[in-house]
């Protein structure tokens, strides 16, 4: 079947131009699955517009890098000059390694004792200092030189990387019991587990149909003896809260919620038609200090 691409959502303050994106940040995210960037005023230290593009049928590395361009070459905000430029990658090859055990000189070695990296690949590493932990990940060069052509001096960072960092910087504090997140992407559920603010647990599930979802999600809690009755799921990603994917988790994990905005940012209005719960990688990606 061929490739489709889907405007999902394009939203900007009236109050914001390209020309003033010099003094704006850019956040990227993508992956087989899609494509969003959001735009940060640093001046009023404001999110002031964000863009959604869903892929369907995309599945080699070849197609991804072609949408990529195009879609860079059609949207103007992707054209002008920011700033900074932070870029997530959206992949399931990558392995935390505690700092006092890593070494510079075996960095593909830590991958692939997990992982198969695949003809193309670039192996990286960036330090999680939240975690006091590297991630390993692999990425195609072919993607990494598109972006570099396009965005000049941009770093790009593993999903993951992002969103342990931000949890942890948010919930650094938390003195209560273990709190379950459920990260809710496409085709992928990312579980973390934080226990008196600290990592105890993260991985991702691939999953087809809501039945995968919840299992999954069981199942972490059976192995770290956790309580769906009362231990604490916040939920993240594009689930809405209206959906049987939704009322099948609350039918299992009684205390369910869901992960709101944090206030370090202000939010243009265009941001009060998503839920708060929506995209809250990309968001909080200039938070971390990767």
């Amino acid at each position: 079947m061929p490739h489709r691409v889907n405007l999902i959502t394009s939203l900007f303050d009236k109050a914001l131009s390209t020309e003033a994106s010099k003094y704006c940040r850019l956040s990227i995210q993508f992956s087989l699955d899609g494509f969003s960037f959001c735009v940060c005023d640093v001046n009023r230290n404001k999110y002031s517009g964000i863009e959604v593009h869903e892929f369907h049928n995309v599945s080699t590395v070849i197609v991804l890098n072609s949408i990529i361009k195009d879609l860079i070459e059609k949207r103007d905000w992707l054209k002008t000059e920011y700033e900074k430029t932070e870029i997530i990658f959206e992949s399931a090859k990558s392995t935390l390694v505690p700092v006092a055990l890593f070494d510079h000189n075996h960095v593909a070695d830590y991958l692939k004792l997990n992982h198969h990296p695949d003809l193309g690949e670039v192996i990286g590493n960036e330090r999680l200092r939240q975690l006091d932990a590297e991630n390993v990940f692999s990425i195609p060069e072919i993607l990494v030189k598109t972006l570099h052509e396009h965005f000049p001096g941009a770093s790009i960072h593993h999903f993951a990387s992002s969103l342990i960092e931000s949890l942890l910087i948010r919930y650094k504090n938390l003195d209560s019991s273990p709190i379950m997140f459920a990260n809710v992407r496409k085709s992928w559920l990312d579980i973390i587990v934080l226990n008196k603010g600290k990592l105890q647990f993260f991985n991702s599930f691939r999953y087809r149909e809501k039945e995968d979802f919840v299992y999954f999600l069981i199942f972490v809690f059976e192995q770290l003896t956790l309580n769906p009755e009362n231990t604490e799921l916040k939920l993240m990603g594009e689930i809405p809260k209206v959906s049987p994917l939704f009322d099948l988790t609350f039918k299992y994990v009684r205390n369910v919620g869901f992960v709101e905005r944090g206030h370090e940012y202000a939010f243009s209005y265009v941001f009060d038609e998503i839920p708060q719960h929506y995209y809250f990688n990309l968001l909080n990606l200039h938070r971390c200090e990767l």
